[in-house]
């Protein structure tokens, strides 16, 4: 005779957790194109808090005599500088929080390790060197998220991290499988890579450049009167 299926005891009921756990189910890594809506958003969020920021240092140090045109400390290497140390603070913090920065946050998405638990401060960290590294490489480590099978660029490599719908994160932790949105590659991103790999980093120096000087020409202008 064959065993018996094991079954619960009559009368047995499962606790409120248990009721209230989601069934595991495979969880969709989102693609390259919603990862790039959500990181436009979130550069022109560093490029306002660092223009702003820097607004109002230069004001600050021109009326203590700290900058002068041209000098060290000038206004437009100021903005460089701030737009690096704000874009760390705003990505680190966020995804080392909740996993969300603004962009995610708009477009539904979260940032989690493969349990969908938070990456915590160390992998963010880590997340963000990637960040840089993807983007030193004519931003191939961003396009490798078209190319790999999980849809993770180099910076997710770096961090074991992964780009899911927020809305998902709980069957993650149920023991969900993580699977591509789109699988296989594709190749209409193979062919924009090149326009993105190059307009992108030359538009985001170049209006630093550019706004730079004249930020801190029409502000020597204005305190001049």
């Amino acid at each position: 005779m064959g065993k018996k299926p094991n079954r619960p005891p009559s009368g047995y009921r499962p606790s409120a957790a248990q009721a209230s756990k989601p069934a595991p189910r495979n969880v969709e890594v989102i693609g390259l194109s919603k990862r790039l809506a959500a990181a436009l958003i979130d550069w022109v969020v560093v490029a306002f808090f660092s223009y702003l920021a820097v607004l109002i240092l230069a004001l600050i140090g021109a009326l203590v005599g700290m900058f002068t045109p041209g000098g060290p400390m000038a206004p437009e290497r100021l903005i460089i500088l701030l737009a690096f140390l704000i874009g760390i603070g705003y990505f680190v913090t966020a995804w080392a929080g909740g996993g969300m920065t603004l962009g995610k946050m708009v477009l539904g998405l979260r940032v989690v390790r493969a349990d969908g638990t938070n990456l915590g401060w160390t992998k963010s960290i880590l997340r963000y060197v990637g960040y840089i590294v993807s983007g030193i490489v004519l931003s191939l480590g961003f396009l490798w998220i078209n190319i790999d099978k999980l849809r993770q660029g180099w910076h997710d490599k770096f961090a074991g991290s992964y780009v899911v719908r927020e809305a998902d994160v709980d069957f993650l932790k149920a023991g969900g499988k993580l699977v591509p949105e789109n699988p296989g590659v594709q190749w209409v991103w193979i062919l924009l890579w090149g326009v993105v790999a190059f307009l992108a980093p030359a538009m985001l120096f170049g209006s630093l450049w550019l706004l730079g000087p004249a930020m801190s020409s029409a502000l020597m202008t204005l305190l001049a009167r």
